[in-house]
């Protein structure tokens, strides 16, 4: 038997003790660099059968469909939830010794917090050299690939541009006592109330607490349906990924950014008991390919990552969280703070 021949027969046995989630596995498969190295990940896919994704994006469903129409021959599965349901799900899996996660598709916050549990492998991808060093993890345990920002959303039918808000500052308007909306599950809302303590003070957010603002226990996706209909007219940290592909499919909607704006990074990794890590690296390889990071753009409102990859959508200031020295320890306390000023707790 050749060379080849020999590797690519071992990468694929070893596809039954990848299924036991040995790291060891995982991790020869992860960074198989030779010249066979898409036939080897193909061979061993199709044999897996399957992958489990646990995903951040909630609007992720048009890229895995583009996935699955590449490899038709794999049954993709996505577990998609607010990063502390993700994060408490599979630290409770893997504490329980269940390995089910395959890939994760997750924010800087996420990723960080599985780096520093050892529950990340490193990966070797084609697609990675079209990201700038800033993108990549030291240890190449991720790869940072696209960012959304949150700040002003509206309904084009209840507000013209001219009306709403143009900066931070205008939101302590008494005009809008009572008519802005928040998306409020716990990162969303700690996230934002972060942003504003970092660029406008944490005095300036308990000012807005007496603009009695009504809050959206939801996704950013169910309450993009809200401004909508009109229900929700004015949000104050909409994604502008979900206002521009509902503006993409005929909604009056529009998102500004109205000051520094919350930056969400999110990135692709691989846990280091991935079940079908050969599934898990074609997955990780289209995800940060061309045609993947073109949905991401043309039709879902993201800003890719990519050097080759032209955005022009991107705030002028963005506030990067996860970046900051004592971003953990800040995260719970604006979660506190948002429990003080606008969920009415002690």
């Amino acid at each position: 038997m050749t060379r080849p021949g020999w590797l690519l027969g071992f990468l694929i046995a070893s596809s039954a003790v990848a299924h036991a989630a040995d790291p060891q596995t995982v991790s020869k498969i992860a960074t198989y660099a030779a010249a066979d190295r898409q036939a080897v990940l193909e061979a061993g896919a199709r044999k897996e059968g399957e992958l489990l994704v646990y995903a951040v994006g909630s609007q992720i469903d048009p890229v895995i469909k583009g996935f699955e129409g590449r490899y038709p021959f794999l049954s993709v599965k996505v577990f998609k939830g607010d990063i502390p349901v993700l994060l408490k799900k599979v630290t409770e899996e893997y504490r329980a010794g269940v390995y089910n996660v395959d890939a994760y598709e997750l924010d800087d916050y996420g990723l960080d917090i599985l780096r520093d549990a050892r529950m990340l492998a490193p990966f070797a991808s084609t697609e990675a050299l079209n990201y700038g060093p800033d993108a990549i993890e030291a240890k190449k345990l991720w790869v940072f690939m696209r960012e959304d920002y949150a700040s002003l959303g509206f309904n084009l039918n209840a507000y013209s541009p001219d009306q709403v808000p143009q900066k931070h500052a205008d939101l302590l308007d008494p005009k809008w006592q009572g008519k802005l909306g928040v998306s409020a599950t716990q990162s969303t809302l700690n996230v934002w109330i972060g942003t504003m303590v970092v660029s406008e003070g944490e005095q300036f957010v308990r000012k807005l607490g007496a603009q009695k603002m009504t809050l959206y226990n939801m996704g950013g996706p169910a309450v993009a349906n809200l401004v909508v209909s009109g229900e929700a007219p004015i949000v104050v940290n909409n994604r502008a990924s979900h206002m521009y592909a509902r503006g993409r499919n005929g909604a009056k909607v529009a998102w500004r950014a109205i000051g520094p704006s919350y930056t969400a990074v999110s990135g692709v990794a691989l846990p280091t008991r991935s079940k079908n890590p050969h599934a898990a690296m074609l997955f990780i390889d289209y995800m940060l390919g061309t045609e993947a990071q073109t949905i991401y753009t043309q039709e879902l409102g993201y800003t890719s990552l990519r050097k080759d990859m032209v955005n022009t959508a991107a705030p002028a200031q963005r506030v990067y969280l996860a970046m900051r020295p004592n971003y953990r320890r800040e995260y719970e306390q604006w979660g506190r703070l948002a429990d003080q000023v606008f969920r009415g707790r002690r």
